[in-house]
């Protein structure tokens, strides 16, 4: 809704017939006044539309005797129709006709007489089209805008502001009920079809997609600056007090701010950047790592670069063997003290045999012929004794030879496994340069372990780079960090070091100043701007369901474009099959 003329006739300045015009045929703003004049043309206009008392008359009346008319017309553009409002000061009679390009019709005419006590039929009306017809509201309004010296072009935008909702909430319903209408008849789904009429109907759906788009952008903005104006009408009407002054002392760049998000949105936002901050110098760190390993291994390691999998294998089957060969020789060395032990045992008990068989046994013989006198007694009991002798000493002696025995066959076998062994090793040193020597293979062994080590440290540290890369990189991190910026570096520091408790102080100020609002009572005004944000919130949230239902109903979130790429898309199809089918098209 815009005014697009304004037609005086007896007003104080324009005594002869005047009318201005507003808008081009494009409807941009082309009139403009200075600040003196701002003032008359608003009052001006309300006074048409919703009349002037008898003092207010006298105030904007001209010289009767130049003109003896006092008129004024306002005409206001509603899309395609035009709404003349016009009245007649002297008579108190007004007329208000609606005009489109194919016809007109009048909707009021009759007389209204602002201040007589009376009904009046005429505001009845009125309210079918402005939300608001108490001229002191937008007097209200509109008086810091006018004292602040504003353009005429601001001034009307906040008064279009006033005069639309209507306008724009009928659109609303009107938009609703012809997507419901559209979309009733078109099948869910793609819309990858070569029916023609069903493809229009998707272009007509998306046509209406596109206005509800923009008509909720518009209504969302509007709200906005609903809620600004009826936040200050409020401070406006609070008594400035001791908290208002801390508000406006500490706190004046967000002192307008919902103090809740604002500071759950500015802790985020510096943990966030905090988080940036610590990732990105983790990541230089890693940077700075990686790049001392790849210089050690490129210059220091390099050898062990080209080295196969299986040298890897044949130094610890090397490593291996050593460390065996070692225990084996010491095995071998244990058998050897244990067989020379036993070699002496051997050689002791078999001189201990021959010693009893051959002393022992006849010392015994002559004694005992000494002692009997008789050859009869004494052979049988010498060669009794010789028995014994020899069954005791010889056994024992052949278990000891036995055990020698196995003991020496234990160590051929060791020795044999330490002679595979050590042949195993000579092998694996000609196929490997390295291990020629016991210095030289400890040394690479060291270095060999030291590649393996930075090579796993190397691979950890490049698999938290791209995590952190990741991090860093994550739309929803880099998206909402820069969406945070953009809306509070302006307003505040993040970096000051009393942030949580200066946000804290900011909250309970905020929580103060809702106590105190709300043992005052609300201004009219403000009453009858809540009730247009409440039905505007209640559009906003239509628009949005009706836009989901839609995009559901299309499966629009598969084609991840805007919806003027789909439009063109569909248009293009649409002309394709009519090519095709040979059916002409504009």
């Amino acid at each position: 809704m815009r005014i697009q003329s304004l037609q005086l006739s007896g007003f104080k300045g324009f005594d002869q017939n005047t009318t201005i015009n507003f808008l081009d045929e494009h409807q941009n703003l082309v009139f403009e006044s200075d600040s003196e004049n701002n003032q008359f043309f608003i009052q001006a206009i309300l006074g048409i539309i919703f009349g002037l008392n008898a003092e207010e008359k006298l105030a904007f009346r001209g010289d009767p005797k130049v003109n003896q008319t006092f008129t004024g017309l306002v005409s206001l553009v509603l899309d395609q129709k035009v709404l003349l409002i016009e009245r007649d000061f002297e008579t108190d009679v007004i007329a208000c006709l609606l005009t489109d390009p194919q016809s007109s019709r009048p909707i009021f005419q009759g007389k209204d007489i602002v201040d007589n006590g009376f009904s009046r039929p005429y505001l009845d009306m009125l309210r079918s089209i402005f939300p608001i017809v108490d001229k002191s509201i937008y007097l209200e309004v509109l008086e810091d805008e006018i004292s602040e010296g504003k353009s005429l072009g601001e001034l009307l935008a906040s008064l279009y502001l006033l005069f639309s909702p209507s306008f724009k909430l009928n659109k609303t319903r009107a938009l609703l009920n012809q997507a419901e209408s559209v979309a009733s008849e078109i099948l869910p789904g793609k819309f990858e079809t070569n029916d023609i009429q069903q493809l229009m109907r998707v272009k007509e759906l998306l046509l209406v997609l596109q206005k509800v788009n923009s008509l909720r952008t518009e209504l969302i903005e509007d709200l906005n600056k609903l809620n600004h104006l009826i936040q200050k009408i409020r401070q406006k009407h609070l008594h400035k007090d001791r908290v208002h002054k801390n508000l406006e002392d500490s706190y004046q760049a967000i002192k307008d701010q919902n103090p809740i998000l604002l500071r759950a949105e500015v802790l985020l936002w510096k943990s966030l950047e905090q988080l940036k901050k610590q990732n990105e110098n983790e990541l230089k760190d890693i940077d700075n790592q990686l790049e001392v390993i790849e210089q050690t291994l490129k210059i220091d390691l390099s050898e062990y670069e080209q080295l196969p999998p299986e040298a890897e294998r044949d130094i610890k089957i090397y490593h291996e063997n050593v460390e065996k060969i070692e225990k084996l020789k010491k095995r071998i060395e244990s058998l050897d003290r244990e067989i020379q032990l036993q070699e002496v045992k051997y050689k002791t008990w078999k001189n201990v045999k021959y010693f009893f068989v051959g002393v022992i046994s006849p010392l015994a013989f002559i004694l005992s012929y000494i002692a009997f006198n008789s050859w009869l007694l004494i052979i049988p009991e010498a060669f009794f004794f010789s028995l014994i002798f020899l069954f005791l000493f010889g056994h024992y002696h052949s278990k000891i030879g036995d055990k020698l025995l196995n003991l020496q066959e234990d160590r051929d076998i060791l020795v044999k496994k330490v002679n595979d062994l050590k042949n195993e090793q000579h092998q694996l040193q000609k196929k490997w340069y390295f291990l020629k020597d016991d210095k030289h293979f400890q040394i690479h062994k060291d270095r060999l372990l030291k590649y393996k080590e930075l090579k796993a440290t190397y691979r950890k540290l490049k698999q938290k780079e791209a995590q952190l890369k990741e991090n860093l990189a994550q739309p929803s991190f880099r998206d909402q960090l820069e969406n945070f910026r953009k809306k509070y570096h302006h307003l505040i520091d993040i970096n000051r070091p009393d942030l949580e408790a200066y946000l804290d102080k900011f909250v309970a100020i905020k929580n103060e100043l809702n106590s105190i609002e709300m043992k005052i009572p609300e201004p009219p005004v403000v009453k009858e701007l809540q009730k247009i944000s409440h039905e505007y919130r209640t559009a906003i949230q239509k628009l949005k369901e009706a836009h989901n239902s839609i995009s559901e109903r299309l499966n629009l979130h598969q084609y991840n474009m805007p919806i003027e790429q789909i439009l063109d898309a569909v248009d293009r199809r649409i002309k394709n099959i009519e090519l095709k089918s040979g059916i002409p098209f504009e």
